[in-house]
């Protein structure tokens, strides 16, 4: 079989993990789209400009020599590995559309039988006249929108490229079973896989520790994050633990405002980053941190999670979402119910006696070479039988 796999810097941390459980059972050619917008704000590529580069580009020339000698063990065994560059900001553009023709070719000179998107783009809609006689998964990270996260974006892909389906895959049964509710007139074969954690992470570790050591919420700033009750519970814990300290780092995202009130009060037991931070900067501040808060009102899958557990570092998580899949209670982590005081609660728990640190000894930051075989499967047992 000849698989295209095709994903966007925004998700190579994840895809790193993922193809470990193909590429040796099809021939693999992964495609990682970069755009204007995205060229800074990948999880592992960060690119100043991507103008000067091929439409279609070979890593070591995009990352750099000494970026790609870090990667390019993940690649080990992958029959091709290219970066599409698109230049134009803007999403649809007879410029993207070209890229996409570049593409298309690509896979007509490969004789590309399976494409699969990790996530679909909007500006991969000009590979569409080339997906014709080609089968075609789709991997959704959230197939509904996050709170108040909709895009217009998403509701027109998914109107194109759903119907091209064989089939869909989602790192969480929750997102899988979200998908059935909210699509219920598609009847495609659908398959869970697991996550791993990102350990791509484990070779940016300094061995570093600092005092004072905070709690950290990271990642971007957005009303599903549930940060507002983050910031109500902190008081809760400041009665306990007064001298604890607390670390916000990330972006706002679709207009979300963090309410500083409660910053203001506690100015000297509160933090905030509010930016954009490069992976080199956020893999420092985790790796100085207590442990990990994820305080949100639903969650398909958590990249911060994986990001968390590759450091090893616990997470006090909301039971919401697929949390529940990842983290059992007390043993690699704590889960909360979704409101401030069960929050609070938790982080207590997590600080009384170092807690945390006993559930740390539990937590394995490797590839899980189950979950490697068991996705492996899937893969092969959805592509097998859409080629028949």
């Amino acid at each position: 079989m000849v698989v295209l796999y095709y994903t966007s810097t925004s998700f190579l941390d994840v895809i790193l993990e993922t193809i470990q459980s193909l590429k040796h059972q099809v021939e693999l050619h992964v495609m990682i789209e970069i755009s204007e917008n995205s060229k800074q704000k990948g999880t592992i590529v960060n690119v100043a400009e991507i103008q000067h580069f091929k439409d279609l580009e070979d890593p070591e020339v995009l990352l750099g020599k000494e970026k790609w000698a870090m990667l390019k063990d993940y690649f080990t065994g992958v029959a091709s590995v290219k970066f599409v560059v698109q230049k134009n900001p803007k999403s649809i553009s007879f410029s993207t559309l070209g890229v996409g023709r570049i593409v298309g070719k690509y896979m007509r000179k490969n004789k590309v039988e399976i494409v699969h998107f990790d996530t679909i783009s909007i500006r991969a809609l000009g590979l569409v006249p080339y997906l014709i006689n080609k089968k075609v998964f789709i991997t959704f990270h959230d197939p509904v929108p996050h709170s108040g996260e909709l895009d217009w974006r998403d509701t027109l892909v998914n109107k194109v490229f759903i119907p091209k389906a064989s089939g869909f895959f989602f790192y969480s049964v929750y997102a899988e079973n979200e998908f059935k509710k909210h699509f219920t007139r598609v009847k495609k074969q659908t398959y869970s896989m697991r996550l791993h954690p990102y350990t791509y992470i484990s070779k940016l570790l300094k061995g570093v520790d600092t005092q004072p050591r905070p709690i950290l919420f990271f990642g971007r700033l957005s009303y599903y994050k549930g940060i507002d009750l983050l910031l109500e519970a902190i008081p809760k814990v400041l009665e306990v633990y007064p001298d604890e300290k607390f670390l916000i780092a990330g972006s706002a995202s679709y207009g979300y405002t963090l309410d500083d009130t409660v910053v203001k009060t506690y100015p000297a037991n509160i933090q905030v980053i509010s930016k954009y931070l490069l992976t080199e900067d956020l893999v420092e501040l985790i790796e100085q941190s207590k442990f990990i808060v994820c305080p949100y009102r639903d969650a398909t899958q958590s990249g911060v999670l994986m990001t968390a557990l590759a450091a090893k570092k616990m997470v006090v998580a909301t039971n919401v979402g697929s949390f529940s899949e990842y983290i059992d209670d007390n043993v690699n982590g704590l889960l909360a119910e979704p409101t401030p005081d069960a929050i609070a609660a938790k982080i207590i728990e997590a600080l009384t006696n170092d807690h945390y640190l006993e559930i740390e000894k539990n937590l394995d930051p490797r590839f899980s070479e189950a979950a490697g075989k068991d996705n492996e499967q899937k893969f092969l047992t959805a592509y097998k039988a859409a080629l028949k």
